[in-house]
């Protein structure tokens, strides 16, 4: 059978999908298997469209062994979200490669530390028909009656030539569809698991989770971290935690008190008018996984309110008058010495 005849048999374009390509063998089988259709020609038809279905998938590189002994109801496929549930591949040593998925953290959880309830599903290879959607059984295939290949005539019946019986992949054993897959060769489990995450993670790290029993598979995780974007906080590339804070201009000046937000919650710190760069001891990054915690930087930048209110403006006269009175009488500060000197400036220039 040449492609462009298989394409046609199976009444699709060579641009179909790997999915629509099933989805059609599927339903052609459904609609002519010789046990459900009592059309003449049936068998023929269910023949042509296995041999099609195969030629196509040797043309893809994608072997294919599931045969016309299938469920006639065409099966769902499932069709999780590729960036969260990727489908599981085969290792090399026989075993399901881990379920990969992204888990998006909040800074403070990388810092403390956090357990998450993983709920999601898994796809694996049924055990029983080994993919292929189809049990073999003990008895003969009826198609080829257990030789396991069929004759064909050629040259108008003159000659006859032999090829591997499609119904059976040519082993002469009959197959059945496949109750514990649904004739899909694949068997989707949920899986539930409670993870517990180390302080000291960063965005792109990897945590491999022990395989646990789920189903009649064990599922290993392969979890990767994404640290979301924090309100307040900044994470530098050598793992310095910062912050960076508007405070009052006077509450600055005067060295008040203001509440600082710190990955343990708000914490009060003293404000110091000759420093706008604080450090908070113990209370940053861990310095490596479990390791202890590095030191908060906290960089204030202090705001002072427009003067355009009248009232105001007021009050912050009365306040540098009565300041300034204060500071100007002890001449041991500086702007008592400068009104001294200011004082024997004028005294000069006027004699």
């Amino acid at each position: 059978m040449d492609t462009p005849h298989a394409y046609k048999e199976l009444g699709l374009s060579p641009e179909a999908s790997d999915a629509e390509l099933k989805a059609a063998w599927r339903r052609l089988v459904a609609a002519w298997h010789p046990d459900r259709n009592p059309a003449p020609d049936a068998l023929r038809r269910m023949q042509a469209i296995n041999k099609a279905y195969q030629h196509i998938r040797q043309l893809r590189d994608e072997p294919d062994t599931a045969q016309a002994e299938t469920d006639p109801e065409p099966a769902s496929e499932p069709a999780p979200p590729p960036e969260q549930e990727p489908e599981a591949q085969a290792q090399p040593d026989g075993g399901p490669a881990p379920h990969v998925r992204t888990v998006r953290l909040s800074l403070e959880d990388t810092i403390l530390g956090c357990t998450r309830s993983l709920r999601g599903h898994f796809t694996h290879t049924c055990t029983t028909c080994v993919g292929t959607g189809q049990r073999v059984l003990a008895q003969a295939c009826s198609t080829c009656r257990g030789s396991g290949a069929i004759r064909k005539p050629t040259l108008f019946g003159w000659l006859w030539n032999e090829e591997g019986c499609p119904d059976c992949s040519g082993d002469g054993r009959q197959r059945a569809p496949c109750d514990d897959c649904d004739s899909t060769g694949e068997v989707r489990v949920a899986y539930h698991r409670r993870v517990r995450f180390a302080p000291g993670m960063r965005s792109g790290d990897v945590l491999n989770v022990p395989p646990a029993r789920e189903g009649a598979a064990d599922v290993r995780l392969e979890l990767r971290v994404e640290v979301a974007p924090h309100p307040f906080f900044t994470l530098d590339e050598q793992g310095v935690l910062r912050c960076e804070m508007p405070v009052n201009g006077y509450a600055w000046m005067t060295g008040r008190w203001v509440e600082v937000p710190t990955p343990d919650g708000l914490q009060h710190m003293r404000l110091n008018r000759d420093a706008q760069v604080y450090r908070l001891a113990g209370k940053g990054f861990p310095n490596g996984l479990k390791g202890p915690r590095g030191d908060f930087i906290v960089k204030v930048v202090p705001v002072f309110p427009p003067l355009n209110d009248p009232a105001e403006e007021q009050l912050l006269d009365e306040w540098i008058a009565r300041t300034s009175q204060a500071s100007q009488a002890d001449e041991s500060q500086p702007l008592g010495g400068w009104q001294r000197t200011l004082k024997q400036w004028q005294a000069q220039h006027k004699d």
